[in-house]
């Protein structure tokens, strides 16, 4: 507990935690902006793609469904966890005797926290300036279920991702090669997925296997029932397996 007490107070100092935060919140807003300039100065015709769906539920789907979460999360993550092997934290835990387990744990716990909040604040952003422009859903598209369905299936994914990038930073311990990796796994694994699916077409979705796939499919304001499940299994499987085979790399570390 002592623990976790520690980890939370120094995120509540962290100032990269807050400009993650500021971060996830500018980019849904100068999105908004840019869509009610371009309405106003091309006028609905010229932006009729976008404004016969546009509602506020349906940009928090748009923001939600895109890249850029995930790689401020995986940035974010990747200092926070790898940085207590360079300023010492790391082996003072461990020399003082706590539980390999409990550390590697809190680590996880308090970063998962941190991306929560930050996810949040993301999407309340988008939703709030979506509804303030254009109406939570005006043509009756959405539900709430479906909406509050889509949020919490993005969460867990979210967490998955989590779960893989403290695995990562726990495992290579540098600031650099902890984001390096992490944003691969965020950014351009789905992209050499997805090249992947198109030269196989309906062969196999290899990225239905990947967190980011099922991110991109729950993204909906109406997500389908299978969407649902699966996105619901993928992020289990993350979460959980990243957790076990972390705290297992991590007991047998050699911590300097």
């Amino acid at each position: 507990m002592n623990i976790i007490k520690s980890e939370f107070y120094k995120l509540k100092k962290s100032k990269l935690f807050y400009v993650c935060m500021l971060i996830c919140a500018v980019i849904p807003a100068i999105m908004a902006i840019a869509i009610q300039l371009g309405v106003q100065t091309r006028g609905a015709e010229g932006m009729s793609a976008i404004v016969d769906d546009i509602s506020g539920a349906a940009f928090l789907a748009e923001t939600l469904g895109l890249a850029l979460l995930p790689t401020v999360l995986a940035v974010f993550v990747s200092i926070f966890v790898s940085s207590e092997f360079h300023n010492g934290t790391m082996k003072n835990y461990v020399s003082k005797g706590f539980n390999r387990v409990k550390i590697y744990l809190s680590k996880l716990v308090v970063s998962g926290a941190a991306v929560l909040a930050i996810y949040a604040v993301h999407a309340a952003v988008s939703l709030a300036l979506g509804t303030a422009l254009w109406g939570f859903d005006p043509s009756g598209a959405a539900a709430v279920s479906g909406v509050a369905t889509m949020l919490l299936g993005e969460g867990l994914l979210l967490l998955a991702y989590t779960s893989v990038f403290v695995l990562v930073s726990m495992w290579l311990r540098s600031n650099g090669a902890s984001i390096a990796v992490a944003i691969c796994a965020a950014s351009v694994l789905p992209t050499i997925l997805m090249t992947i699916d198109f030269i196989l077409e309906d062969v196999i979705s290899l990225s239905s296997f990947w967190i980011s796939g099922n991110v991109s499919a729950l993204a909906s304001i109406t997500p389908e029932s299978g969407a649902v499940l699966q996105g619901l299994i993928v992020g289990f499987c993350y979460l959980t397996g990243g957790t076990v085979l972390g705290s297992l790399l991590f007991k047998k570390q050699d911590i300097k």
